[in-house]
């Protein structure tokens, strides 16, 4: 399919400035229209810097009826429980695609998302989105044209323990440990991402409380028909992109598991997770899509380290990840662009 006509809404935040920067290379892109309330009328350079030569582009005022007219995919990267006020109103109409990177339509269980969030507007249209981790659900979403991305952590937590999940068996309430840059708390300051109190600094943040940790559940209950009681253990890093995760799995059935053949038959055919033969640094992946996974073993015990760039594989990129596979395109269009190690 070319010359697709994309939408973003919310285009002025983080995840929004990453979906224009690797929409503008998409091979079957070929008309962008970036919506912003805040900077309507501004040119993009302005707010994405780094834009400046790949974007000619105005930040738009938003419309249900013009987004219809000019676009055949829509992505919504609004904050938590803004998307729903939106999409309630375009969830069934003609739009080939729409992609949700906000959490409004990932649980299934009305609770637990307003536990974590606000009250939900339209929880009737939950069920006519997929969520869409492509390496669990890749066949499902094909085709499928209502997407609820995953979270950044619970992406990075789901990749990390997925292979023992389908293929062997997760301890009782096993804990993942991951450390997030400033990036993931968006584009408007706070006192968790301002440069002098995180730099050279780090802490710990919600634990026993993540809202990422009810949809982790969700996919592992999916994909293996048993409650499963993961916790996410969350740190702030000083550092801007990225997720640095490991697990420490303790099991008997792992005695006469080769956990590393494991991990890298699962993921031989999913083209963005790839098995090393050492831990992997944030930095190798900074700025690209790939995930990349490193497993450890010693008889019973299993550590998994994985990294990730939390606005790409944790966000834009996975949602154009899930639009090329709703549309029937190449998986990797558009997704091609390699770490920025060593910076």
């Amino acid at each position: 399919m070319n010359g697709l006509r994309v939408a973003v809404l919310g285009a002025g935040g983080m995840a929004g400035g990453e979906l224009l920067r690797l929409l503008a290379v998409h091979p079957n892109v070929a008309v962008i229209h970036a919506y912003s309330h805040t900077h309507a009328g501004l040119p993009v350079r302005k707010i994405h810097r780094g834009l400046r030569h790949l974007l000619e582009l105005d930040f738009e005022t938003f419309s249900s009826a013009g987004v219809l007219e000019d676009a055949d995919v829509l992505f919504s990267a609004l904050p938590h429980g803004k998307s729903m006020g939106v999409l309630d109103k375009l969830t069934d109409s003609s739009l080939a695609c729409i992609v949700d990177l906000a959490a409004d339509f990932r649980l299934r269980n009305r609770a637990a998302f307003e536990k974590s969030f606000v009250p939900h507007t339209c929880f009737d249209l939950v069920s006519k989105y997929r969520y869409g981790l492509p390496e669990a659900f890749r066949e499902e979403l094909r085709g499928w044209r209502r997407i609820a991305n995953p979270g950044c952590f619970a992406t990075a937590a789901q990749l990390a323990l997925l292979p023992l999940a389908v293929h062997a068996e997760l301890p009782e309430n096993p804990a993942v440990y991951a450390v997030t840059g400033s990036s993931g708390s968006g584009i408007h300051p706070k006192p968790g991402t301002h440069h002098p109190r995180r730099h050279g600094n780090f802490w710990a943040y919600k634990l026993l409380a993540h809202q990422h940790e009810a949809e982790i559940r969700q996919t592992f209950e999916t994909v293996t028909g048993s409650e499963q009681a993961i916790r996410l253990l969350p740190h702030s890093g000083p550092f801007v992109r990225g997720i640095h995760t490991t697990a420490y799995l303790e099991h008997a059935r792992y005695e006469n598991l080769d956990a590393c053949s494991l991990y890298r038959d699962f993921y031989r055919d999913h083209p963005f997770v790839t098995v090393t033969g050492e831990p992997p640094q944030v930095a190798e992946v900074a700025g690209s899509n790939h995930v990349h996974v490193h497993v450890m073993q010693s008889g019973r015990e299993v550590v998994i380290a994985l990294a990730l760039d939390n606005l790409v594989k944790g966000a834009a990129g996975q949602a154009i990840q899930n639009m090329n596979l709703s549309l029937g395109l190449d998986e990797t269009a558009g997704l091609h662009a390699t770490g920025d190690f060593p910076c």
